[in-house]
């Protein structure tokens, strides 16, 4: 028998309580009226950009830039166009949390990450739409996969220790996974500037120069689907952006993404989002009037 001796793991950051986890898509002239509570807050701007105000502070937050507000700090939050955001309250108390203070900051991919499995373990865990801005308590599901709370602390502690760090080159397995992943951000890149197009997986293979199986391969261990529903995907984000800012009507809309009839995009959008174009463009332009 060895004389082994236990090393007690220290906790730096222990997240006691999360309050809101919300993933929202802001129509163009959306205002928030504001408030202020005692516990931690993060903004994290996930697409376009949005006017954050923060005690006596105005700051224009862009795309991939996340602000946080201290327990006591009067907030809101205004949109000039479409944009997307993610908040997240909760209580921390570990002194480390004062690096946060006033602190805005552009995140990297990894962080990203982060935040994505944040959000989809919400949506595991909790009850209720991801956009209700008037849900101040979260209802979890009868049914959560074991150690869902637990998984959101941790992905939401190692994202505060990443930030503290600044770091975002954490240690890959390999030097392939650290190609398969700048090869994804490079597709993703291609992608956003061809929506206006109809590819198929060759066309994509052919710009990334890898072949149709490295392509599947790549989509799978990175995003978990296959490279045309994830394209969709990126069309009906789009589309809803253009719903949003209310610059086209929904024919010009499915003009513009590169779909040939307004039925069929009609059909995938009501197959991805479960309300038809129209009846989003109602309950985001209904949303805009209650805040304002």
């Amino acid at each position: 028998m060895g004389n082994y001796i236990g090393t007690q793991l220290r906790d730096e950051l222990i997240i006691d309580k999360v309050y809101t986890i919300h993933y929202f898509e802001y129509a163009k002239g959306f205002a928030f009226k504001g408030e202020e509570h005692d516990f931690w807050e993060f903004v994290y701007i996930d697409k376009g950009e949005a006017m954050v105000t923060a005690g006596d502070r105005a700051i224009n937050l862009q795309h991939g830039s996340i602000i946080f507000h201290k327990p006591g700090e009067w907030h809101n939050i205004r949109t000039n166009a479409a944009s997307n955001s993610v908040i997240v309250s909760f209580e921390c108390h570990s002194p480390a949390m004062s690096f946060f203070e006033g602190r805005i900051m552009q995140i990297g991919n990894i962080q990203k990450k982060l935040i994505s499995k944040i959000i989809a373990e919400r949506i595991n865990t909790f009850e209720g739409p991801l956009g209700d801005p008037y849900a101040e308590k979260l209802v979890r599901r009868e049914q959560a996969p074991i150690g869902s709370d637990q998984l959101i602390k941790q992905y939401l502690a190692e994202l505060l220790i990443l930030l503290i760090r600044n770091d975002d080159t954490m240690q890959m397995s390999s030097f392939k996974s650290h190609i398969t992943d700048t090869t994804f951000y490079e597709i993703e890149a291609f992608l956003s500037k061809n929506l206006h197009r109809s590819l198929t997986l060759s066309d994509i293979a052919n710009a990334a120069n890898v072949s149709v199986s490295t392509l599947r391969e790549i989509f799978r261990t990175n995003c978990g689907k296959g490279v045309i529903e994830y394209f969709i995907d990126m069309k009906i984000e789009a589309a809803k952006r253009h719903i949003r800012d209310d610059n086209y009507n929904i024919t010009q809309i499915a003009e513009l993404l590169g779909y040939t009839g307004q039925h069929y995009f009609s059909r995938q959008f009501r197959q991805k989002t479960g309300m038809s174009p129209l009846q989003y463009s109602k309950s985001i332009k209904s949303m805009v009037k209650e805040n304002i």
